[in-house]
């Protein structure tokens, strides 16, 4: 996780550019095979920024901000959330179709949309489609309509695949084996693939293809189902970063935050994972929630709803432990200590957003097991990095997993993945902003932390950064900033500093779980494109369709505004 050290966000997403990974937090250079491999990778378009949205160079709109429409619905306050979400799921089709115009949609893309999911908050419902041709979807087409209770559509996030042509003609299409094989060739590596789809594709010439979608380990290849060419290949990473309770320890949330120490303190430094009698002092006891008992093997280990420890890659050792007890009381120089500091901060994060708040947020690429991680991964490198539902976590310098800040980082990239259904997106470092910001946020809430007149208050990595593998990142980098023009020019890990610092600005000022709750629902609101203003406005207007006071709403709206310079329109309460 080095400054130059991006975390990888190597999620494995539904849209070519949504499809973004995102690593723990250390930017690092693409490797020189990764760039040579990758094949015709278009950046979303910047847009034109107008008061009411944001708009693409063909007048279609790419997010709109307050659409002006409304179908009234009969629902009662007591309705069911399947009646609520059957009504919104009306509302938003009637506005496709009144308003297909400026969205850049023809009356037969309406006709052939497909909807995909319904995710409802008390509040609001967002409805989200892809469009669909000769009965394929449309690789990188998602629309999301976010529709309020009273039937008033609240935001749209637009990524269609506009001026489709029918698909073209050609001989009969390969098999899914073929295609996979093909990927397996162009890429170079025997991984098996994970997941095989057919998709229409709009290629650089305007013409539709009929092409097989193969997701190998962290990359994503678009093989033509009759020619066989690869078309379209992207690394999805971005680098950076019966059940029981069982006791174990860890940091909370990291040695140098519970103690206020500096890294370079006597027996505050990492020393190849050795012990320190200061370091031993800041291991706190924990409930391990949830973890599995196997009463064949009379074994307990790190698996449960919201998490679960596996080896998922080099370097292979014995890191997730299975025991006869209940009691994981390692210390860090054992090499269990980083899988149990790791599955206690995610199963407690994942239950905060999913039982606390109330949003719903669970991997889709497997809802069974929660979120697999590996907390020695990467070949032992320093950085870590999040891929379709997983957690990668490096061991160079201070190991990535010990450190609560890079964890909750890397679950942020699965959380943003997660809400969007896929449609992730890292358009002025967005969701390097939204990892850092719940790392922050996380942090904060630990008990005996830094406060607003401390320096390590304002920063994320306080034990695996700030230190001399690597800077770490900072959380008020909005001061002396104005966006977009401080923002537009920065790579991705540095942009999303500014997102993060102006959401905690707003956290700070109405309270951690409301901003919290505001945060998620409105990233839900979200699409592969949207960038920081996008995500502002499905925020604040998140806050006021969930009932929030004008108090809450104002102060939102003076973080965005004042703080910060996003110019969003401040919704009433």
């Amino acid at each position: 996780m080095h400054a130059l050290k991006p975390c990888l966000l190597a999620a494995t997403i539904a849209l070519a550019i949504s499809a973004g990974s995102a690593d723990a937090a250390k930017p690092q250079a693409q490797s020189k095979q990764s760039a040579s491999l990758a094949r015709n990778v278009v950046a979303p378009e910047a847009g034109i920024a107008r008061r009411d949205g944001r708009y693409a160079a063909d007048g279609a709109a790419i997010a709109l901000y307050q659409p002006d429409f409304f179908v009234a619905n009969r629902l009662s306050k007591s309705a069911t959330d399947a009646q609520f979400k059957a009504s919104a799921a009306t509302a938003a089709y009637d506005y496709l179709v009144a308003r297909r115009a400026e969205l850049g949609l023809g009356e037969r893309d309406v006709a052939d949309l497909q909807q995909v999911h319904v995710r409802r908050q008390p509040g609001l419902t967002v409805v989200r489609y892809r469009q669909r041709i000769g009965g394929l979807p449309v690789f990188g087409s998602d629309i999301a309509v976010t529709v309020r209770d009273d039937g008033t559509i609240l935001y749209v996030g637009n990524d269609s695949v506009r001026k489709l042509k029918p698909l073209a003609a050609g001989k009969a299409a390969m098999t899914a084996d073929r295609a996979v094989g093909i990927a397996r060739g162009y890429l170079g590596t025997q991984a098996q693939a994970s997941n095989t789809e057919r998709m229409a594709l709009r290629d650089a010439q305007a013409n539709t293809r009929d092409v097989w979608r193969v997701r190998a380990n962290h990359w994503d290849v678009l093989v033509d189902a009759s020619s066989g060419e690869v078309l379209r290949a992207q690394d999805m990473r971005q680098f950076a970063r019966p059940v029981a309770s069982g006791v174990g320890q860890v940091f909370k949330p990291d040695p140098l935050s519970s103690a206020r120490a500096t890294y370079g303190d006597a027996g505050y430094v990492d020393g190849n994972n050795a012990d320190t009698p200061q370091l031993d002092s800041q291991l706190k006891k924990v409930v391990l929630r949830g973890i599995r008992f196997d009463a064949t093997s009379g074994l307990y280990s790190l698996a449960g709803r919201y998490a679960t420890c596996r080896n998922l890659e080099a370097p292979n050792d014995a890191a997730c432990p299975s025991l006869p007890g209940k009691a994981f009381n390692f210390t860090r120089d054992n090499i269990s200590f980083d899988a149990v500091n790791a599955y206690y901060n995610i199963d407690t994060y994942m239950r905060y957003v999913n039982v606390t708040l109330g949003v719903e947020a669970i991997p889709y690429q497997h809802p069974r097991g929660g979120v697999q991680f590996d907390p020695h991964a990467m070949s032992g490198q320093d950085n870590s990095y999040y891929s379709g539902g997983d957690l990668h976590f490096g061991q160079g310098g201070v190991d990535d997993a010990q450190d609560a800040d890079v964890v909750i980082h890397e679950l942020g990239h699965g959380l943003h993945d997660w809400l969007t259904d896929g449609h992730l997106s890292q358009v002025q470092g967005l969701s390097e902003g939204v990892g850092d910001y719940v790392a922050a946020g996380y942090s904060r809430d630990q008990p005996n932390q830094w406060t607003p007149a401390d320096a390590p208050y304002f920063w994320v990595f306080n034990w695996d950064g700030h230190n001399p593998f690597w800077p770490g990142r900072v959380t008020n980098w909005n001061v002396g900033r104005v966006y977009p023009r401080d923002v537009a020019s920065q790579e991705g890990h540095t942009a999303g500093q500014y997102w993060s610092s102006c959401n905690l600005v707003a956290r700070d000022a109405i309270g951690g779980q409301r901003m919290d709750k505001a945060f998620f629902t409105g990233l839900s609101m979200t699409g592969s494109s949207t960038n920081q203003k996008d995500a502002a406005q499905a925020v604040i207007d998140a806050a006021a369709a969930l009932g929030y006071t004008s108090a809450e709403v104002n102060a939102i709206g003076d973080a965005y505004n004042v703080s910060c310079t996003y110019g969003v329109t401040v919704p009433a309460a």
